[in-house]
């Protein structure tokens, strides 16, 4: 009897996160979208420069394109020319360093991604907040962007249409870190417990990401060699922590474009949505925002230039 745990019916929808993440970085291509970027000084609000979606989409690409970070244990070490369990010991753990190393950069790539995102939405922050302030309510404004983002998911925009099963990524991820908080005892500025605002999504990654960003986020020794946090358990649980952590940055980048762009500015859109043959299936694929809230799960349909001509080829002999 197989001791291994089934895989969850609902995650075994999703497309491998390397092929979300390069859909993710053509639609952004495809949105080809621009935005005013901006920030209060001294009460004032000014403009500060611009966002653009085709500069989250490079960030999405590095980190679809991305293999292995690879680690030279070697490199300051001399006894493995003469022992060979030293050697033995060098060699694992640079498979573990790689392993860690991987996981983490992907995971900052993906997050940069996202920074680039929460600005995207600064005008629509602005706008919301004008309407507030003519209407002579009263508003506590909100300082970073990131913040502005779930600001504007939960009071603005509740009821818009979700990435599917995106609230089942939200709560796996939570449940996985009230284990890492527990072990590693770290701190997050949310309640982990609390299931009620539809931005806790976005706070669990803004925690996850400002752990690493501040050299909180534990670097797990190999459990091979080591008596420290030498359950491979733990490694497990935090290879899977930033695994979940990257897929939900990546959602959480589709429910911010969904308030934040209007439409597709591109020339690459224009051209396939005007071809004779397959634009108005093509059209119709988009309409409503459908495939931004889906193009992470499993579907005939794809940008990715096999996927999207394999569909070309099914409209056509059909």
């Amino acid at each position: 009897m197989s001791n291994q745990k089934p895989l969850c019916p609902i995650c075994s929808l999703f497309r491998e996160l390397p092929l979300h993440l390069h859909e993710l970085a053509i639609f952004c291509e495809l949105l080809n979208d621009e935005k005013i970027v901006y920030k209060q000084v001294k009460g004032k609000v000014e403009e500060c420069g611009t966002v653009k979606t085709t500069s989250i989409a490079k960030w999405l690409r590095l980190a679809s394109q991305l293999e292995s970070v690879e680690m030279n244990t070697f490199r300051y070490e001399e006894a493995h020319i003469y022992c060979e369990p030293v050697a033995d010991e060098l060699s694992s753990n640079a498979k573990h360093d790689s392993s860690v190393a991987t996981q983490i950069t992907r995971f900052m790539f993906i997050s940069n991604a996202l920074e680039e995102a929460y600005r995207l939405s600064s005008h629509v922050y602005e706008e919301e907040c004008s309407k507030l302030l003519s209407s002579g309510n009263k508003l506590e404004r909100q300082r970073s962007y990131s913040t502005q983002s779930a600001w504007l998911l939960d009071e603005v925009f509740a009821s818009i249409d979700m990435p599917e099963n995106y609230f089942h990524k939200v709560g796996g991820l939570i449940e996985l870190s009230k284990h890492y908080k527990n072990i590693f005892k770290v701190g997050f500025d949310m309640n982990l417990d609390e299931s009620k605002t539809a931005s806790r999504g976005f706070s669990v990654v803004r925690n996850l990401r400002n752990h690493i960003a501040h050299a909180v986020f534990p670097i797990v020794e190999n459990p091979e060699f080591t008596w420290g946090f030498d359950n491979p358990k733990v490694k497990k649980l935090v290879l899977i922590l930033l695994l979940r952590a990257s897929r939900l940055a990546a959602m959480n980048i589709q429910v911010i474009l969904g308030f934040a762009c209007e439409g597709f500015k591109s020339d690459s859109y224009a051209c396939f949505s005007e071809d004779p043959d397959t634009g108005e299936a093509f059209k119709e694929v988009f309409n409503s925002g459908n495939y931004l809230n889906h193009l992470h799960v499993e579907q005939n349909f794809g940008l990715n230039e096999s996927s999207h001509w394999a569909w070309r080829n099914d409209v056509l002999e059909g």
